[in-house]
């Protein structure tokens, strides 16, 4: 999974904790840090204030969660823990609901998803356009056809203008802009 930078205050919010525990943690090595990120709001400061730290969101998730998952080992002998275990069973899902949810914001951004609909929607018009190309062969073929008299001429036309019906699919090309190009070119 790719590392999502985002400043401390952004993922210390969505971690749980401080700001300058992100901070801490950096320091000390636990998450990734990136220094260099260019603040565009601060172009006319200094240069060393225009350059934002940025932290990795998914190595201070990951980290949380172990810290969470040692606290968890050690109420589970502690009776009177109960309530307190079940809280942080509770935080360490939410937490990992939440890298996931980041993760996948981040993913869609990038064009590395799509919205459901959105490809439904391009399915949709994939198939009608295959449908109409198809649909409208005989009709385009029929007068031709009826002029050959050997089975190989009927199938080597009948092959060519398939083929470019397939290719024109295959590029994307608009059905209303190529009908008169399989006609024209495709049968002569």
């Amino acid at each position: 999974m790719d590392e999502q930078y985002l400043s401390a205050a952004e993922v210390a919010k969505i971690v749980g904790v401080h700001y300058r525990t992100v901070e801490n943690w950096a320091a000390q090595e636990y998450l990734q840090r990136s220094e260099g990120f260019l603040d565009e709001s601060l172009m006319g400061e200094t240069p060393k204030t225009a350059h934002v730290r940025k932290y990795g969101l998914i190595s201070a998730l990951s980290y949380r969660i172990v810290q969470l998952s040692a606290e968890i080992a050690g109420l589970k002998d502690n009776p009177k823990a109960e309530l307190q275990l079940q809280k942080l069973t509770q935080e360490v899902a939410e937490r990992r609901a939440i890298a996931r949810i980041k993760t996948m914001e981040a993913d869609l951004l990038e064009g590395k998803l799509v919205d459901a609909q959105e490809a439904m929607d391009a399915w949709k018009n994939a198939i009608a356009k295959t449908k109409a190309k198809l649909i409208g062969i005989p009709a385009k073929l029929a007068l031709e056809l009826s002029g050959l008299d050997k089975p190989e001429e009927i199938q080597a036309l009948l092959n060519r203008v398939i083929d470019e019906v397939l290719s024109e699919l295959g590029n994307g090309a608009d059905a209303s802009a190529s009908q008169s190009s399989i006609t024209d070119d495709a049968l002569r």
